[in-house]
C-alpha cells in the first residue's frame, strides 16, 4: 500500500524551464529565476536560478529545485514520498555541508544562501546540546546538614554553639548546594530543536531531539519572536563564559529567521551559487574514487580507492599585478609517474564552447619540472551514468614537435557525487 502523501511536491531543476504557474505560486521573485523571450513560444521563457526548497503560502505545496542535471523529473515524480524526502534532504545537507566546509576560506558560500532556516546558527545550537546539554542557570541554596562544601559562615551564623571537652562544637553544619534552573535560553534551546524537527525533520537533516518531545514548541516563543530576541540581548550582557555567548548569538540569528506572525510568508531554503558546492563534492568524489584515465581517454573510478589527493590551489602567474591568479579546481601531481592531472569543475546545463582558461592551466602549470604527461579535463554533472568524451583536441601545427593536448570532458553522475559529499554521522543526526 502507497503511504499518503502529505504534500503536493513540485520539482524543477536549477538552469532548467519553470512555468509561469510555478512563478506565481510560490511567489518567485528576483534570483528565483531568469528569463528571456521566445520567438517560437512569443513569450518570456522562465529559467530556475537556485537550488533548494520552498514552501507554498497559498497552500500545502513544496516546490524542490534540484541540482543541474540531478535526476529526470519523471524519475522523480514517481518516486514514493519517503525516496523524494530523502532526495531532498541529501541536496538540502550538501548546500549546509558546504557552508561549514568554507566559512573559513576566501569563499564564502554562506553570502550565496538565503531562507528563513539558519543553518549555522542551529547547527553550532545542536553542537552545543550535544557538548554541553540543555543551558541550566545555576543558584546557589544553603540547608543543614552534613557533607562536603561547609558553609563556615553560614554555620556560625545560623547553628547551636556547644562546649565538649574545652572544644567549641557547632550543630548542625551548613552546607553550600546548587540547583540548576531553567531559564529563557534553556526554552529557546528547546524551541530551536523541537521547531527544526517538527518544521523541517522531511526536508533537511536535523538533531533528532525525541528526549525534548514533550516540551513541544512553546507559543509563547513563536508568536513573540521580537520580544524574545530583545530579551535575549539584555542576558548576554550578564553572561561572561565565550560559550555561553555564542550560544545565545545563535538563537538570536535563529530566531529572526522564524516566521511568527504572518503564516503566508514562504519558508524557503535557497542556495543561488550551487556551483560552488559542486565543485567542493567533485574534489571529495575525486579524492575517494578516481582511479586513472585509461588508455582509451576514460576517467575510471574505484569505490573507496583514495588513490590521489586533488585539491584547489591558487597560483600567481605576472609579477606585476600580483591579484592575476589561476585556480584550477582539482590539481594533482603523481610523484611516482610525474603526471600532472588539471580537472576543473563546470555546473553547466551544456558545455558547447571551448574553455580556454583550461588551456592556460595546460601551458602555465605544465612547464613543472619534471613533467611528463599533463591530463586536462572538464568535470560536469549528469543525471545518466559516469562516462567521458573528447571535449578538445588541439591540431598540431599550433603545438611542437612531438607535444598534443587533449582536453576530456567528464560527465559524472550528480545524484551519486552529491550523496556521497553530503554523507554525515548518523548517530547525530537524522
Amino acid at each position: 500500500m502507497t503511504m499518503k502523501q502529505p504534500l503536493k511536491i513540485d520539482f524543477v531543476q536549477d538552469g532548467g524551464k519553470i512555468s509561469q504557474e510555478i512563478v506565481t505560486k510560490y511567489n518567485l521573485s528576483g534570483k528565483d529565476f531568469k528569463y528571456s523571450y521566445s520567438d517560437n513560444e512569443e513569450t518570456n521563457v522562465y529559467y530556475s536560478n537556485f537550488v533548494g526548497l520552498v514552501r507554498s503560502g497559498k497552500d500545502d505545496s513544496l516546490l524542490f529545485s534540484a541540482p543541474k542535471h540531478y535526476m529526470n523529473k519523471e524519475k522523480f515524480d514517481n518516486l514514493e514520498i519517503t525516496e523524494k524526502y530523502k532526495i531532498i534532504k541529501t541536496v538540502t545537507a550538501s548546500i549546509n555541508k558546504d557552508i561549514d566546509d568554507t566559512q573559513f576560506t576566501r569563499y564564502n558560500h554562506s553570502k550565496d544562501v538565503v531562507g528563513n532556516f539558519a543553518f549555522e546558527a542551529y547547527r553550532r545550537i545542536c553542537d552545543y546540546y550535544l557538548t554541553y546539554g540543555l543551558y541550566r542557570d545555576q543558584e546557589n541554596y544553603y540547608k543543614k546538614g552534613y557533607g562536603s562544601h561547609i558553609s563556615w559562615k553560614k554555620t556560625i551564623s545560623r547553628s547551636s554553639k556547644y562546649v565538649f571537652d574545652g572544644k567549641l562544637m557547632m550543630i548542625p553544619l551548613v552546607i553550600k548546594k546548587k540547583r540548576q534552573l531553567t531559564n529563557l535560553i534553556t526554552e529557546c534551546m528547546i524551541f530551536t530543536l523541537n521547531y527544526t524537527q517538527t518544521m523541517y525533520g522531511n526536508f533537511i537533516d536535523v538533531y533528532r531531539a525525541d528526549e525534548l518531545r514533550d516540551h513541544g514548541i512553546n507559543q509563547r516563543i513563536l508568536d513573540n519572536t521580537d520580544g524574545i530576541v530583545n530579551q535575549l540581548f539584555q542576558i548576554k550582557t550578564t553572561i561572561f563564559k565565550d560559550r555561553e555567548n555564542q550560544l545565545i548569538d545563535n538563537l538570536i540569528i535563529f530566531l529572526k529567521r522564524v516566521n511568527s506572525k504572518n503564516k503566508k510568508i514562504k519558508q524557503s531554503i535557497k542556495d543561488y551559487n550551487y556551483e560552488h558546492v559542486w565543485e567542493s563534492a567533485v574534489e571529495k568524489y575525486l579524492n575517494t574514487n578516481f582511479d586513472d584515465i585509461n588508455k582509451n581517454g576514460k576517467l575510471t573510478f574505484k569505490s573507496n580507492i583514495k588513490r590521489h589527493k586533488f585539491k584547489k590551489i591558487s597560483a600567481h602567474y605576472d609579477n606585476q599585478h600580483k591579484k592575476r591568479h589561476l585556480d584550477p579546481d582539482h590539481y594533482h601531481f603523481e610523484e611516482s609517474t610525474r603526471a600532472l592531472y588539471l580537472f576543473d569543475s563546470k555546473y553547466y546545463v551544456k558545455v558547447d564552447e571551448l574553455n580556454h582558461k583550461q588551456l592556460v592551466y595546460h601551458f602555465l602549470f605544465g612547464n613543472r619540472a619534471g613533467t611528463k604527461k599533463i591530463y586536462d579535463a572538464l568535470i560536469v554533472p549528469t543525471e545518466g551514468e559516469t562516462d567521458t568524451e573528447v571535449h578538445v583536441e588541439i591540431n598540431n601545427k599550433f603545438l611542437e614537435e612531438n607535444n598534443s593536448i587533449t582536453i576530456y570532458l567528464c560527465y559524472l553522475n550528480a545524484q551519486k557525487t552529491i550523496e556521497l559529499y553530503s554523507s554525515r554521522n548518523k548517530e547525530k543526526y537524522f
